[in-house]
């Protein structure tokens, strides 16, 4: 059904190491996938104006003209280049050469499990709610989400996916890319590069710090993902007839749940200010509002990761009331304003 964007949840619940609800916020909420939206989205696009296997290398502008130039020798002129492709953009400098991504200190392991593959007690509390656990100096968060195939809303045939943040300093995050070829990676590594002893090792510590449900979710996984948590601040969003959005431009901790949004805002927005007979002049004001809330979502996501980073043991860590982080990730901006 292309109306549905998603599944649903009305509540979020903390669980405790029983795995019974020890918190719960009422909330309702649709969650859904990248793949999903991208799917949706990419079908009203005409293959002749979707060009694959061809990356864009670099952007020149002259004269009235922005031209796109991409690896196979293809130049494309253009009145505006919107980059769109994400925090590791290397178009973003043609924009803003001070932004470059900040790691924040901790890793997000992932993996996302069918419905289908979990026992019926795990799943009656896994598909009903978003779910936040707090472990000394960690989070797990889980939620459902579209499924592939036909019917991806129906119960069963959906999948839920975890994310769990655990602090990773600098030596850390370098053993947790060590691959199992040897090859040292630096911000990020293919799935089947992960080490198998450090995913062991992400079992056995599920087992003496998650419930029953949140264990068994981690455990059938086959292979679970990191995710090194960076942030991403531009001072600019526009030179002449280039711009940024999305990842491209500023880059969120996941807590906010703002990545889609955050970048369906900046494209919706733009929209509104391509006058053929004066863009030029009206991407000022764009850029002056889209920067204003980029850097307010930015800031916020450190605000609610701040317990996740490593901390120096003379410290004392506060950890958070769980109901005020059930109440505060990934909600609506309308919801944060007011």
């Amino acid at each position: 059904n292309s109306n549905v964007l998603g599944t649903t949840a009305r509540s979020r619940v903390s669980l405790d190491l029983d795995g019974n609800i020890s918190a719960s916020h009422n909330y309702p909420q649709v969650y859904t996938s990248w793949q999903y939206l991208f799917t949706i989205l990419r079908e009203n696009i005409d293959n002749k104006c979707y060009f694959m296997g061809d990356d864009c290398i670099g952007i020149k502008q002259i004269n009235d003209k922005a031209i796109a130039l991409f690896e196979g020798g293809k130049e494309k002129k253009s009145d505006l280049i919107i980059i769109a492709n994400g925090i590791k953009s290397e178009l973003r400098s043609y924009v803003d050469k001070s932004a470059n991504p900040k790691y924040a200190g901790y890793v997000g392991w992932r993996g996302v499990v069918n419905e289908n593959q979990l026992s019926a007690k795990s799943l009656d509390t896994l598909s009903n709610y978003f779910i936040v656990v707090l472990p000394y100096n960690q989070q797990i968060a889980s939620y459902p989400i579209a499924g592939e195939g036909e019917d991806p809303f129906t119960k069963g045939n959906r999948r839920i996916n975890w994310i769990w943040y655990k602090p990773a300093p600098d030596k850390v995050l370098k053993s947790l890319l060590l691959g199992k070829s040897g090859k040292q990676y630096i911000d990020g590594i293919p799935p089947d590069e992960i080490r198998t002893d450090i995913v062991q090792a992400l079992y056995e510590e599920a087992n003496s710090k998650l419930p029953p449900q949140l264990k068994e979710l981690v455990e059938m996984t086959a292979q679970p993902l990191i995710q090194p948590i960076f942030d991403l601040e531009s001072q600019k969003m526009r030179n002449n007839r280039i711009v940024t959005i999305g990842d491209a431009a500023f880059t969120a901790r996941p807590h906010v749940g703002m990545g889609v949004t955050k970048a369906a805002k900046d494209a919706f927005t733009l929209s509104e200010y391509l006058d053929p007979n004066k863009f030029l002049e009206s991407l000022n004001d764009w850029e002056s509002s889209r920067l204003i809330e980029g850097k307010f979502i930015v800031n916020r996501s450190r605000i609610l990761g701040k317990y996740l980073s490593s901390y120096d043991e003379n410290e004392t860590l506060e950890m958070p009331d769980v109901i005020n982080v059930l109440k505060d990730t990934a909600i609506s901006l309308n919801d944060i304003i007011n």
